[in-house]
């Protein structure tokens, strides 16, 4: 069975974990808008979408980011494709954390120089599966690197590994990403009803 990516990984999560969750307004006064999606039996995985002009807040269990992009952001997010980490990322401005060291981009790398440079080098790919991925030298960044730097099998090395990004998109972001644009559904489906009718915080489903 193939593993899945960390954002099919996220999707599927995000999915299962909010799948009792309902959408709460707190507070409505056109842009400035605090929105809380929470199970009505537990908090666990909850979540809150905070706008204010400019900018668009997400925080709860799972981590906080804000965004910086266009007066409104609430069109900002629904008017796309689905999720994009990549432009999204770009748009985050507390400094939070969107990537992290990849166990699956450094072999995909690393096994991508062995077949581009190395593919005349006899017993090169033995040699990589045993001196850095066997001893577990990809589980974390500082101990890939050194072991890229220290390799060495008849003649042939990797270069410029200082060079190379080994990151991913990490699974809070990508999870969040999820949430704002899941949130923003329920939130045009509430609006469908009229808020005029939202005299007092309100759930829905």
């Amino acid at each position: 069975m193939k593993t899945p990516t960390v954002e099919q990984d996220a999707e599927r999560r995000f999915k299962r974990d909010t799948s009792r969750h309902e959408l709460t307004v707190l507070h409505h006064d056109g842009l400035y808008r605090h929105l809380r999606f929470m199970s009505p039996t537990n908090r666990a995985y909850w979540f809150d979408l905070v706008t204010w002009p400019g900018k668009l807040l997400i925080t709860g269990d799972m981590e906080t980011f804000i965004f910086e992009r266009e007066r409104d952001m609430i069109p900002f997010f629904r008017d796309r494709d689905g999720i994009n980490p990549h432009y999204w990322a770009q748009k985050e401005i507390s400094g939070a954390k969107t990537r992290e060291f990849s166990e699956d981009v450094f072999r995909q790398i690393v096994w991508s120089e062995v077949r581009e440079y190395g593919h005349s080098t006899r017993g090169l790919a033995k040699a990589v599966q045993s001196e850095i991925f066997d001893p577990g030298y990809s589980c974390d960044e500082n101990s890939a690197r050194r072991a890229l730097d220290d390799f060495e099998h008849d003649g042939f090395r990797f270069h410029d590994n200082w060079e190379l990004s080994f990151s991913d998109y990490n699974y809070h972001f990508l999870w969040c990403c999820h949430a704002i644009r899941w949130g923003i559904s329920r939130y045009d489906r509430m609006n469908r009803y009229g808020l005029g009718a939202l005299a007092a915080p309100k759930a829905v489903a």
